[in-house]
């Protein structure tokens, strides 16, 4: 049977999700409409761009980060392009900038990411959760890390804080994720490093980021500490319950 003149074929299917239909591609520019005091390119700033990354919290989305980066950055006179960045942990904005204008521009962004984040000040590894509080740490493996990288010697975990409470003094407790820290060091447990998260920025599966922190050395050095405690996290590895 032949195929219908209306037919478009399988190479007009689009996976789930995928980019495409006019309500995904408004949804995908919405941002735009909330950055009237941004030029189109770096290109159009007059003089050499430099970049500064803006990224927020989880329950923002970028077009709400895009209007108070607007904001902010016409109350200081400060002329700049903007691009979104497609990022699975939170979202988050790649700015340009007058390279005379950098410092002041970074200045802004620290203040924007400080007054986001200030209903709750990061924890640390070396502070002790409270009695109430449950905790819970699982060894993980990095997800499809190529073949020549197959042998790499790092190790994972994640360590997770919960905060366990009854509503309405009832008899069911619920436990609301508080914390969590994706842990790792070398086979040789001579290097150790550690990314952090507070709910709700929290991702459950960490799998992907221990991927990247097997490919991508800068990454991956940015996340070395000397902090003696986070080995005491590798040694509760089997004496805390998994999440």
């Amino acid at each position: 049977m032949g195929a219908s003149e209306y037919s478009k074929g399988k190479g007009s299917r689009r996976f789930p999700g995928r980019g495409g239909g006019i309500g995904k591609q408004k949804n995908a520019d919405s941002w735009r409409s909330r950055t009237t005091h941004a030029v189109e390119s770096p290109a159009l700033l007059g003089e050499k761009a430099e970049q500064v990354n803006y990224q927020g919290r989880s329950k923002k989305d970028v077009s709400e980060l895009a209007y108070l980066l607007d904001q902010a950055f016409a109350r200081a006179g400060i002329p700049y392009a903007v691009e979104p960045v497609s990022a699975f942990w939170c979202p988050a904005l790649t700015v340009f900038v007058p390279a005379s204008l950098r410092e002041k521009a970074a200045d802004i962004i620290l203040q924007l990411e400080a007054q986001d984040h200030k209903l709750a000040a990061p924890r640390r590894l070396h502070e002790e959760p409270p009695a109430e509080h449950h905790r819970s740490m699982k060894s993980i493996h990095a997800e499809d890390v190529p073949a020549h990288l197959k042998d790499h010697p790092w190790e994972f975990a994640v360590y997770s804080e919960f905060a366990v409470y009854s509503e309405r003094d009832g008899p069911l407790w619920r436990h609301k994720l508080i914390y969590r820290a994706l842990v790792f060091r070398n086979r040789n447990h001579t290097l150790y490093g550690v990314k952090e998260w507070l709910d709700p920025g929290a991702p459950r599966d960490l799998s992907k980021m221990a991927r990247r922190i097997v490919i991508d050395e800068k990454f991956r050095q940015s996340l070395i500490t000397d902090d003696p405690r986070i080995p005491d996290i590798w040694a509760k590895l089997g004496l805390l319950p998994e999440y």
